[in-house]
């Protein structure tokens, strides 16, 4: 199957799909439909051809539809549906989130890299701001872009205007955007998926 089986800790509104098909055995499950076609042409990589399919199949299987539109912020949003929803991918996985209320989920493989931009994305109220570990590092990284993905304000700075915080249970974190005209606390849940991090937003009702 496609659809990653997941861990019975992630949350039944959230879809993983790992990409092990080419780019026309994606295709084929649109049922050779030409408006996605027309579409990927513009992309150039193939990488990117594969994300944005598999992450329109997620679509297609939760709401019957691919197609979405977008908000002023670029966020996007089912068509024909009142459903929040968010999409992530990193490699060859893809991952969407549905829910009532605003919402936000990122993946990332975990690398080296993010020890070398640490100092563009983390501040001295985060928790993890003095480690110098890539998992923890790649926690905190995840947790700040699912919340700029909420509304994808472009206003809100990760170093700026948003602190990450331990709570009291196991893989749940609190996200702050802190900014001078609105302040919002997030719950956030975070797993570890082989060498990937995956946290979205978690019971914020």
């Amino acid at each position: 199957m496609p659809i990653l089986d997941k861990d019975t800790s992630i949350q039944s509104n959230v879809s993983l799909w790992e990409i092990t098909e080419s780019c026309s055995e994606l295709f084929e499950l649109f049922e050779n439909e030409a408006e996605i076609n027309t579409v990927i042409q513009s992309f150039k990589s193939e990488s990117k051809i594969k994300q944005f399919l598999a992450s329109r199949l997620l679509l297609k299987v939760e709401f019957g539809n691919w197609k979405t539109h977008h908000n002023p912020n670029g966020k996007p949003h089912p068509i024909n549906n009142s459903s929040e929803i968010s999409i992530t991918h990193d490699r060859g996985i893809v991952g969407l989130i549905k829910s009532t209320t605003p919402c936000g989920i990122d993946i990332q493989e975990i690398t080296p890299k993010v020890i070398r931009v640490k100092s563009k994305f983390i501040n001295e109220n985060d928790f993890h701001f003095q480690s110098e570990k890539e998992k923890d590092l790649t926690v905190v990284w995840c947790a700040k872009e699912t919340l700029y993905k909420i509304n994808g304000d472009p206003n809100i700075f990760f170093k700026e205007h948003m602190i990450i915080e331990k709570s009291n249970q196991e893989n749940i974190l609190i996200g702050k955007i802190i900014h001078p005209e609105f302040r919002k606390d997030y719950k956030l849940k975070v797993h570890i998926i082989e060498n990937f991090c995956l946290v979205y937003t978690f019971d914020n009702t």
